[in-house]
C-alpha cells in the first residue's frame, strides 16, 4: 500500500509540472515562426512573397512600413495612380473638349464669320454671284446697270373686241426696263419695270382708218417658281389704256426666255370707241439681279 501512495503522489507531481510548463510556454512573450526563411526569397534583400518591397507593375512604388526610412512619394504627388501625371491629363482635357459649342462657334471671330459670304465677297442676304461666262452681273455690279435687266418681245394681237373684227394687225414688238427695286416675299420676287410697246391696226370696212403707235406703261411683276403676273396702266399714244399680262419663264444664268399672254384694253380708238386685244408673245432678255 505504501509502494501504491508514492507512486500517485509522483504522478500528481508530474501532471502539477506538466501544466505549470504549458502555462509558461503560453504567456511567453517570444516570437514564434512557423518558417525560418521564406522558400520564395529571390535575393538578399527582396522577396517575392511579403519581403521589404512587394512590386505590382506599372510604376516603381512599394508598401515599405519601416518606420526609420522615409517613403518617396514624388511619384505619387506628380502622377496619379495609373502614372499620369497632371500635365498630360489637362493636355488630353483640352484636346477632348469641342473646337466650339452646338453651333461650332469658337469665338468671336467664328461667330463674325458666321455672316460672311466667301463666294460673294459679301454678306449673306447679298446676290451670290458665279464665274459662269454667261452671268453677267458681277461685270455690271457697281453700275448703272446693275440690279436691272432688258427684255424684247415679240408679239401680234389674236383675240379682239367684236367692234374691231375687221381691223387687221400686224407684228409689233416691244421692249421693257426692268427697274433696280427688287422685293423678295419667299417664294414671290416683286419688281417694278417699264414697257415700251409698239401697236398698228388698219380698219379696212367700212369707213378705214388707222389706229397706231407706241404705248409707255409702268408695270409691276411677280414672280414664283417661273410663273409671272404683271399689270400697269399708262400711255396709248394719244390715249391712255391698260395691260396686263400672265407668262412662263425659263432662266439660265443672267439670260431667260419666256412665253406668255397679254392683254390690252384702251380708252379711245377712233371711230369705235374703247376696245382691247390679247397677244400671245415670245419674250427673251437679260436679267442682272
Amino acid at each position: 500500500m505504501l509502494f501504491y501512495s508514492k507512486i500517485s503522489r509522483l504522478a500528481l507531481v508530474q501532471k502539477i509540472i506538466f501544466i505549470f510548463s504549458v502555462t509558461l510556454l503560453l504567456l511567453s512573450p517570444g516570437e514564434i515562426y512557423a518558417q525560418e526563411e521564406d522558400p520564395f526569397e529571390s535575393a538578399a534583400d527582396d522577396s517575392l512573397l511579403f519581403g521589404d518591397e512587394f512590386d505590382l507593375g506599372g510604376d516603381d512604388f512599394s508598401f515599405d512600413f519601416d518606420e526609420g526610412e522615409e517613403t518617396d512619394t514624388s511619384a505619387v504627388e506628380s502622377g496619379d495612380f495609373f502614372g499620369e501625371s497632371e500635365d498630360e491629363v489637362e493636355e488630353e482635357t483640352v484636346d477632348s473638349t469641342p473646337a466650339g459649342d452646338d453651333w461650332g462657334l469658337g469665338g468671336d471671330s467664328d461667330f463674325d464669320n458666321l455672316f460672311d459670304d466667301d463666294s460673294t465677297g459679301g454678306t449673306i442676304g447679298e446676290v451670290e454671284y458665279s464665274d459662269h461666262p454667261l452671268d453677267f452681273r458681277k461685270k455690271f455690279r457697281g453700275t448703272l446697270m446693275e440690279d436691272t435687266g432688258l427684255t424684247l418681245s415679240l408679239y401680234s394681237p389674236q383675240y379682239v373686241a367684236d367692234k374691231m373684227d375687221t381691223w387687221y394687225s400686224f407684228m409689233d414688238f416691244s421692249l421693257t426696263i426692268e427697274l433696280p427695286w427688287h422685293y423678295e416675299f419667299k417664294p414671290i420676287n416683286v419688281g417694278f419695270l417699264v414697257d415700251i410697246s409698239s401697236f398698228k391696226f388698219e380698219n379696212s370696212f367700212p369707213a378705214g382708218g388707222t389706229f397706231s403707235g407706241a404705248s409707255l406703261i409702268p408695270m409691276v411683276r411677280a414672280e414664283a417658281f417661273g410663273a409671272e403676273v404683271e399689270a400697269g396702266m399708262g400711255l396709248y399714244y394719244p390715249t391712255f389704256g391698260i395691260m396686263t399680262g400672265l407668262g412662263y419663264s425659263y432662266q439660265f444664268h443672267s439670260l431667260f426666255v419666256s412665253a406668255g399672254y397679254r392683254w390690252n384694253w384702251v380708252y379711245k380708238i377712233d371711230p369705235i370707241g374703247s376696245g382691247w386685244w390679247m397677244e400671245p408673245r415670245i419674250t427673251t432678255g437679260v436679267k442682272l439681279w
